[in-house]
């Protein structure tokens, strides 16, 4: 299967925590700077595989890497969940709403 340049795939070593990188590079203030720098015209930031292997990035000993993936993974978890708790209680309002005006 060919890789599309666009999109590359990659992988993490022994030395790097796959979630902490994830959050490093969803919502790392490092990374957002580097790709601005990146952006050269137009409306889309293309990250180019050889650009971002030339990233220098400060990353902390993998066990401080996996505390940190593990902490916003659940944070992610409990948000998840307080969204699903706060849709539901939307229903709820909606359904209280609608029998009121019945």
């Amino acid at each position: 299967m060919q890789q599309n340049p666009l999109y590359p795939v990659f992988t993490t070593n022994e030395q790097l925590n796959s979630k902490y990188l994830q959050y490093q590079l969803n919502e790392g203030s490092e990374f957002r700077r580097f790709s601005l720098l990146q952006k050269q015209g137009g409306s889309r930031t293309y990250m180019y595989l050889n650009k971002l292997q030339n990233m220098i990035l400060n990353i902390p000993k993998l066990e401080e890497q996996q505390k940190i993936g593990s902490f916003f993974q659940q944070l992610d978890e409990t948000i998840a969940l307080h969204q699903r708790k706060l849709d539901l209680l939307k229903e709820q309002k909606k359904g209280f709403l609608q029998k009121m005006f019945v």
